[in-house]
């Protein structure tokens, strides 16, 4: 009888300890699983610290919008004025080297200088300024074959033309698609495109 009271209270001893190492167990458990959680919903809103209690993220993101917000016009940059008139509908453009004095501009100081203007494109080396006026562009011409020579006439607002450029371009040298073209008269719209229209004649 003895020897089962014994072997009982062995067995009640063991299944005692082992309960009680289970309770000791389970709340370490739960402890690791709330920190592992915790850090994971600090990541997720942001709240990622170093050691001086900066916060990273938002120093990563204010890194990157202090980097693209301070881009700078380079020396060797381009820019090209477009100007789209009202009346006739036509926009012209003015392709230049950069002036000296917006090297190293950002975009929002290019803006201030020119605020009546908007900025269509900006990139170190590339920039478009836009805007629209009033009235005609006043850059209407129409090429002619006059006495065997391209010649270029200016037309006016009233709609009549007047000679406003004689090249020493032979009409004969041209294609014979040209040669009708011109015959008709070839109208063009702003300088840039006038010299473009020539050099594609010489």
């Amino acid at each position: 009888m003895n020897k089962i009271i014994i072997t009982l209270l062995v067995v009640a001893t063991v299944i005692g300890a082992i309960i009680v190492g289970i309770f000791i167990y389970m709340p370490g458990k739960g402890t690791e699983e709330k920190l592992e959680n915790t850090i994971i919903q600090d990541i997720s809103v942001g709240n990622l610290t170093d050691s001086e209690g900066t916060n990273n993220i938002e120093k990563t993101t204010n890194m990157i919008e202090t980097n693209s917000s301070e881009e700078r016009i380079s020396p060797n940059a381009f820019i090209t004025f477009k100007q789209t008139y009202k009346e006739c509908g036509h926009t012209t453009s003015e392709f230049m080297e950069i002036p000296q004095e917006f090297v190293n501009l950002t975009k929002e100081e290019l803006n201030e200088k020119y605020s009546d203007w908007t900025v269509e494109k900006f990139t170190d080396t590339d920039i478009i300024l836009n805007r629209k006026v009033e009235g005609s562009c006043n850059e209407h011409y129409i090429v002619r074959n006059l006495n065997g020579i391209v010649t270029v006439f200016h037309i006016l607002d009233d709609g009549t033309e007047e000679k406003y450029m004689v090249t020493d371009i032979a009409t004969e040298y041209l294609t014979d698609t040209d040669k009708v073209e011109m015959e008709k008269g070839i109208e063009v719209n702003g300088k840039q495109n006038l010299n473009q229209l020539i050099e594609d004649f010489e």
